[in-house]
């Protein structure tokens, strides 16, 4: 039965062109201080350097090519020829990120542990890397969850950052909250992980047949995105989803809360506490990451801040859903710009990795 499996994903999936990485790319790990080697990828700047290293943190469900899908749809090679040392994360769980013992299997992943343990793993191994004393972050979705988490506990190393379709709220505002917050945990494993990195392979090649079918009517639009490109991003920028952290965000649902998975920290609360300047954007379309549950973590903010909608009454050339912002056809001049002309404002002394 799983060499049918294993036979069918590689036939489907093949339909799918899966684009490499390019010699540019270097590729490196870091170790966690509780044994995980997360994979980052690095892009020096091309040309002089115009400002700090940035890291990009991708969503769940999510690997690091959700924010370098290829050379036509990459953020962190668009920074690269903008002045950048950029650098995609793959969070444990995720990309070829894995135990430093193998032997231990992946064990339960919890949202604490990409907050408490991943994210300053990587950040110390970018700082390190470059010789730069600070960094600048942009944080997809759970991404930019993640950075919250990190800097409303006192998290270091973050001169500026930038969050895109990162709700502090997992309701939706209906019934729909509570049903799945009462059904769906009994479905989901309490350690392993729901295999959508293989789902969504087996359905990539299908995209795109039924005009706003379900995938589109939730995570894309397609006067923004190019089905092709959507495909792509099914069939290698997506990963196992760790049960934990599905049944965590389940219950946030229900409660309407931003708490940490141990429920001990309300982190919408103790947001209220970190400086760094932040730019929270959402996507006026967005159904997965909704403007007022994007805008919440926005209000919550202590630093300085901004706040863009990425729409066509605010001089978008599309409207945006969830994905269009990393993977749009126009997401370099409707959304990357105002994202780097933010952390150029709020830039200080620039560094030479």
């Amino acid at each position: 039965m799983k060499a049918a499996s294993c036979a069918v994903w590689l036939l489907l999936s093949a339909c799918v062109r899966t684009v490499p990485l390019p010699d540019r790319a270097l590729v490196q790990r870091a170790t966690t201080d509780d044994g995980w080697e997360l994979e980052l990828v690095r892009y020096d700047a091309q040309g002089p350097v115009t400002g700090r290293p940035v890291l990009l943190c991708h969503g769940i469900s999510a690997n690091a090519r959700n924010m370098d899908l290829d050379e036509g749809h990459s953020l962190a090679r668009w920074l690269s020829a903008h002045g950048r040392q950029a650098w995609t994360l793959s969070l444990r769980g995720t990309g070829s990120s894995s135990r430093v013992d193998v032997r231990l299997g992946r064990g339960p992943i919890s949202f604490d542990d990409y907050w408490r343990h991943d994210l300053p793993a990587a950040i110390r191994h970018v700082l390190a890397q470059s010789g730069a004393p600070q960094l600048d972050y942009i944080g997809h979705s759970m991404g930019g969850m993640v950075l919250y988490a990190y800097l409303s506990q006192g998290g270091q190393g973050v001169a500026a950052a930038a969050t895109l379709g990162s709700p502090t709220r997992l309701d939706w505002g209906t019934v729909l909250d509570r049903v799945l917050a009462q059904a769906a945990p009994p479905l989901l494993p309490k350690s392993g992980a729901l295999p959508s990195a293989f789902g969504s392979a087996v359905a990539a090649p299908f995209q795109g047949g039924v005009a706003d079918d379900f995938f589109e009517r939730l995570f894309y639009r397609r006067e923004s995105t190019r089905v092709a490109s959507w495909q792509r991003l099914m069939a290698y920028g997506t990963a196992d989803t760790s049960g934990p952290v599905a049944r965590h965000f389940l219950q946030l649902a229900s409660s309407g809360r931003f708490l940490s998975a141990d429920g001990r920290l309300d982190l919408r609360a103790d947001m209220g506490r970190a400086t760094t300047p932040l730019l929270v954007v959402a996507g006026a379309f967005d159904r997965i990451a909704l403007t007022p549950a994007v805008k919440d973590g926005f209000r919550a903010w202590a630093g300085p801040k901004a706040w863009a909608l990425i729409s066509k009454a605010n001089g978008a050339q599309a409207e945006y859903g969830h994905m269009d912002l990393v993977i749009g056809e126009h997401a370099a001049e409707d959304v990357w710009t105002p994202v780097l002309d933010f952390l150029r404002a709020h830039s200080t002394a620039l560094t030479h990795p």
